[in-house]
Protein backbone atom coordinates (compact mmCIF):
# COMPACT_ATOMS: atom_id res chain seq x y z
CA UNK A 1 0.00 0.00 0.00
CA UNK A 2 2.78 2.54 0.52
CA UNK A 3 4.97 1.53 -2.16
CA UNK A 4 1.55 1.90 -4.64
CA UNK A 5 0.97 5.31 -2.92
CA UNK A 6 4.31 6.47 -3.31
CA UNK A 7 4.42 5.70 -6.71
CA UNK A 8 1.42 7.58 -7.54
CA UNK A 9 2.77 10.68 -6.32
CA UNK A 10 6.06 10.37 -7.56
CA UNK A 11 4.88 11.90 -10.93
CA UNK A 12 2.85 14.66 -9.43
CA UNK A 13 5.58 15.57 -6.97
CA UNK A 14 8.12 15.71 -9.73
CA UNK A 15 5.81 18.16 -11.46
CA UNK A 16 5.39 20.61 -8.42
CA UNK A 17 9.72 20.41 -7.99
CA UNK A 18 9.75 21.53 -11.65
CA UNK A 19 7.31 24.08 -11.29
CA UNK A 20 8.91 25.10 -8.33
CA UNK A 21 12.06 25.03 -9.89
CA UNK A 22 11.20 27.28 -12.76
CA UNK A 23 9.36 29.44 -10.69
CA UNK A 24 12.74 30.56 -8.71
CA UNK A 25 14.50 30.52 -12.32
CA UNK A 26 11.82 33.37 -13.28
CA UNK A 27 12.21 35.02 -10.07
CA UNK A 28 16.07 35.39 -10.01
CA UNK A 29 15.75 36.45 -13.80
CA UNK A 30 13.73 39.20 -13.01
CA UNK A 31 15.71 40.20 -9.90
CA UNK A 32 18.87 40.52 -12.08
CA UNK A 33 16.95 42.30 -14.92
CA UNK A 34 15.42 44.56 -12.45
CA UNK A 35 18.85 45.61 -10.81
CA UNK A 36 20.31 45.75 -14.02
CA UNK A 37 18.09 48.51 -15.26
CA UNK A 38 18.52 50.46 -12.00
CA UNK A 39 21.93 50.24 -12.39
CA UNK A 40 21.58 51.64 -15.71
CA UNK A 41 19.08 54.57 -14.58
CA UNK A 42 21.37 55.34 -11.75
CA UNK A 43 24.04 55.86 -14.07
CA UNK A 44 21.92 57.89 -16.54
CA UNK A 45 20.70 60.19 -13.63
CA UNK A 46 24.32 60.53 -11.85
CA UNK A 47 25.53 61.14 -15.70
CA UNK A 48 23.37 64.55 -15.88
CA UNK A 49 23.83 65.35 -12.56
CA UNK A 50 27.06 65.31 -11.30
CA UNK A 51 28.37 66.17 -8.89
CA UNK A 52 25.22 65.44 -6.58
CA UNK A 53 23.67 62.08 -7.63
CA UNK A 54 27.36 60.05 -7.50
CA UNK A 55 28.36 57.44 -10.11
CA UNK A 56 27.74 54.03 -9.16
CA UNK A 57 31.53 53.53 -9.24
CA UNK A 58 32.07 56.14 -6.62
CA UNK A 59 29.11 54.66 -4.31
CA UNK A 60 31.12 51.11 -4.75
CA UNK A 61 34.32 52.82 -3.81
CA UNK A 62 32.78 54.05 -1.08
CA UNK A 63 31.09 51.20 -0.33
CA UNK A 64 34.30 49.28 -0.70
CA UNK A 65 36.10 51.51 2.35
CA UNK A 66 33.25 51.67 4.31
CA UNK A 67 33.12 47.81 4.50
CA UNK A 68 37.04 47.34 5.35
CA UNK A 69 36.91 50.36 7.70
CA UNK A 70 38.10 49.92 11.56
CA UNK A 71 35.19 52.07 12.46
CA UNK A 72 32.51 50.05 10.69
CA UNK A 73 31.97 47.33 12.81
CA UNK A 74 31.97 49.64 16.03
CA UNK A 75 29.38 52.16 14.12
CA UNK A 76 27.17 49.15 13.29
CA UNK A 77 27.53 47.44 16.86
CA UNK A 78 25.63 50.81 18.36
CA UNK A 79 23.10 51.13 16.03
CA UNK A 80 22.34 46.97 15.78
CA UNK A 81 22.46 47.62 20.22
CA UNK A 82 19.69 50.69 19.79
CA UNK A 83 17.83 48.75 17.23
CA UNK A 84 17.50 45.67 19.32
CA UNK A 85 16.10 47.25 22.60
CA UNK A 86 13.47 49.20 20.47
CA UNK A 87 12.33 46.00 18.65
CA UNK A 88 12.15 43.45 21.61
CA UNK A 89 10.41 46.26 23.98
CA UNK A 90 8.10 47.67 20.98
CA UNK A 91 6.71 44.16 20.33
CA UNK A 92 6.92 42.85 23.62
CA UNK A 93 4.60 45.76 25.09
CA UNK A 94 2.49 46.21 22.14
CA UNK A 95 1.61 42.40 22.06
CA UNK A 96 1.05 42.39 25.63
CA UNK A 97 -1.63 45.27 25.22
CA UNK A 98 -3.06 43.57 22.23
CA UNK A 99 -3.98 40.65 23.63
CA UNK A 100 -5.15 42.15 26.45
CA UNK A 101 -7.56 44.12 24.31
CA UNK A 102 -8.38 41.62 22.39
CA UNK A 103 -9.82 39.71 24.96
CA UNK A 104 -11.14 42.28 27.63
CA UNK A 105 -13.98 45.08 25.45
CA UNK A 106 -12.89 47.23 29.24
CA UNK A 107 -8.92 47.91 27.70
CA UNK A 108 -10.08 47.61 24.76
CA UNK A 109 -11.94 50.87 25.60
CA UNK A 110 -9.24 52.57 27.03
CA UNK A 111 -7.08 51.73 24.62
CA UNK A 112 -8.84 52.36 21.15
CA UNK A 113 -8.77 56.27 21.77
CA UNK A 114 -4.62 55.81 22.55
CA UNK A 115 -4.16 53.96 19.33
CA UNK A 116 -5.90 56.29 17.07
CA UNK A 117 -3.85 59.37 18.89
CA UNK A 118 -0.36 57.06 19.06
CA UNK A 119 -1.28 56.30 15.32
CA UNK A 120 -1.70 59.55 13.67
CA UNK A 121 1.28 61.80 15.47
CA UNK A 122 4.17 62.17 13.48
CA UNK A 123 7.56 59.58 14.69
CA UNK A 124 9.09 62.94 14.92
CA UNK A 125 7.30 64.31 17.20
CA UNK A 126 8.10 61.84 19.00
CA UNK A 127 11.53 62.16 19.35
CA UNK A 128 11.47 66.20 19.80
CA UNK A 129 9.11 65.83 22.61
CA UNK A 130 11.19 62.88 24.29
CA UNK A 131 14.48 65.57 23.98
CA UNK A 132 12.28 68.29 25.10
CA UNK A 133 11.54 66.51 28.34
CA UNK A 134 14.30 63.81 28.73
CA UNK A 135 17.15 65.69 27.29
CA UNK A 136 19.24 65.09 24.02
CA UNK A 137 20.64 61.73 25.11
CA UNK A 138 20.65 58.49 23.84
CA UNK A 139 17.74 56.74 26.19
CA UNK A 140 15.72 60.39 25.38
CA UNK A 141 15.58 58.78 21.62
CA UNK A 142 15.23 55.33 22.31
CA UNK A 143 12.15 55.68 24.27
CA UNK A 144 10.38 57.77 21.81
CA UNK A 145 10.93 55.35 18.94
CA UNK A 146 9.94 53.20 21.76
CA UNK A 147 6.67 54.86 22.67
CA UNK A 148 6.09 55.41 18.28
CA UNK A 149 5.98 51.89 17.48
CA UNK A 150 3.93 50.07 20.17
CA UNK A 151 0.39 51.54 19.03
CA UNK A 152 1.64 49.63 15.43
CA UNK A 153 2.02 46.65 16.98
CA UNK A 154 -0.46 47.14 19.45
CA UNK A 155 -2.92 47.32 16.45
CA UNK A 156 -2.46 44.53 14.45
CA UNK A 157 -2.01 42.25 17.23
CA UNK A 158 -5.40 43.29 18.48
CA UNK A 159 -7.16 42.93 15.20
CA UNK A 160 -6.26 39.13 15.31
CA UNK A 161 -7.32 37.93 18.24
CA UNK A 162 -10.29 40.09 17.61
CA UNK A 163 -10.55 37.57 14.44
CA UNK A 164 -9.85 34.71 15.91
CA UNK A 165 -12.01 31.51 15.08
CA UNK A 166 -15.00 31.54 17.74
CA UNK A 167 -15.63 27.59 16.71
CA UNK A 168 -11.78 26.80 18.16
CA UNK A 169 -12.72 28.38 21.32
CA UNK A 170 -16.17 26.70 21.55
CA UNK A 171 -13.94 23.42 21.11
CA UNK A 172 -11.80 24.33 24.04
CA UNK A 173 -14.67 24.74 26.40
CA UNK A 174 -15.63 21.55 25.38
CA UNK A 175 -12.94 19.64 25.44
CA UNK A 176 -12.16 21.74 29.30
CA UNK A 177 -8.57 22.84 27.92
CA UNK A 178 -6.22 24.41 30.84
CA UNK A 179 -5.62 28.25 30.28
CA UNK A 180 -2.05 26.98 29.11
CA UNK A 181 -3.38 24.76 26.58
CA UNK A 182 -6.07 27.49 25.50
CA UNK A 183 -3.27 30.27 25.05
CA UNK A 184 -0.50 27.63 23.45
CA UNK A 185 -2.81 25.67 21.17
CA UNK A 186 -5.44 28.03 20.20
CA UNK A 187 -4.54 31.47 20.50
CA UNK A 188 -1.02 31.14 19.97
CA UNK A 189 -1.66 28.81 16.27
CA UNK A 190 -3.92 31.60 15.24
CA UNK A 191 -1.83 34.68 15.83
CA UNK A 192 1.60 33.63 14.50
CA UNK A 193 0.47 35.39 10.96
CA UNK A 194 -0.15 38.32 13.02
CA UNK A 195 2.79 38.25 15.49
CA UNK A 196 4.94 37.62 12.29
CA UNK A 197 3.27 40.83 11.06
CA UNK A 198 4.13 42.62 14.25
CA UNK A 199 7.75 41.50 14.37
CA UNK A 200 8.28 42.37 10.43
CA UNK A 201 6.79 45.50 11.01
CA UNK A 202 8.50 46.74 14.38
CA UNK A 203 11.87 45.73 13.28
CA UNK A 204 11.07 47.44 9.98
CA UNK A 205 10.52 50.38 11.94
CA UNK A 206 12.88 50.29 14.66
CA UNK A 207 15.67 50.72 12.43
CA UNK A 208 14.98 53.20 10.15
CA UNK A 209 14.01 55.60 13.25
CA UNK A 210 16.66 54.53 15.10
CA UNK A 211 18.84 55.60 12.23
CA UNK A 212 16.73 59.22 11.65
CA UNK A 213 17.27 59.75 15.29
CA UNK A 214 20.87 59.03 15.50
CA UNK A 215 21.25 61.42 12.28
CA UNK A 216 19.83 64.21 14.15
CA UNK A 217 20.71 63.50 18.10
CA UNK A 218 23.75 61.16 18.55
CA UNK A 219 27.20 61.16 17.85
CA UNK A 220 27.87 57.95 17.00
CA UNK A 221 26.03 55.29 14.62
CA UNK A 222 25.18 54.57 11.39
CA UNK A 223 22.83 57.19 11.11
CA UNK A 224 25.40 59.57 12.50
CA UNK A 225 27.76 58.21 9.73
CA UNK A 226 25.04 59.40 7.00
CA UNK A 227 24.46 62.41 8.21
CA UNK A 228 28.43 62.96 8.37
CA UNK A 229 28.13 63.09 4.44
CA UNK A 230 25.47 64.88 4.05
CA UNK A 231 27.46 68.04 5.95
CA UNK A 232 30.25 67.02 4.35
CA UNK A 233 28.49 66.94 0.60
CA UNK A 234 29.78 63.58 -0.29
CA UNK A 235 26.76 61.35 -1.01
CA UNK A 236 28.45 58.77 -2.32
CA UNK A 237 28.93 57.92 1.42
CA UNK A 238 26.04 58.55 2.78
CA UNK A 239 24.69 55.90 -0.07
CA UNK A 240 27.22 53.45 0.91
CA UNK A 241 26.47 53.75 4.30
CA UNK A 242 22.98 53.40 3.88
CA UNK A 243 23.56 50.40 1.39
CA UNK A 244 25.41 48.29 3.83
CA UNK A 245 22.89 48.69 6.76
CA UNK A 246 19.74 48.03 4.29
CA UNK A 247 21.59 44.80 3.32
CA UNK A 248 22.42 44.08 7.37
CA UNK A 249 18.73 44.71 8.45
CA UNK A 250 17.32 42.49 4.92
CA UNK A 251 19.20 39.43 6.42
CA UNK A 252 18.48 39.98 9.73
CA UNK A 253 14.57 40.70 9.59
CA UNK A 254 13.61 36.94 8.06
CA UNK A 255 15.64 35.10 10.64
CA UNK A 256 12.95 37.50 13.29
CA UNK A 257 10.18 35.92 11.09
CA UNK A 258 10.94 32.62 10.96
CA UNK A 259 10.04 30.92 14.10
CA UNK A 260 6.16 32.44 13.42
CA UNK A 261 6.16 30.95 10.47
CA UNK A 262 6.67 27.41 11.26
CA UNK A 263 3.70 25.27 10.53
CA UNK A 264 3.11 22.94 14.03
CA UNK A 265 0.04 20.65 12.56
Amino acid sequence: MTTLAATKSGPGERILLAGGRRGHLWTGAAWVVAAALALVVWQTLSHFTQPWVPSVADVGRSTWAVLTGSGTPAEAAVTLRRVAFVTVASIAIGVALGVAAGFSWQVRAFVRPVLVIGLAIPDLVYLIMAILILGATESSGVIAMTIAIIPLVTNAVQASVLARDAGLDEMARTYRFTGTDYARHVVLEQLKPALAAAVRTGFAFSWKLIVLMEALTMPDGIGARIYEGFRYLRPQDMLAWALVFIVVMKVIEPLLVLPFRTKKY
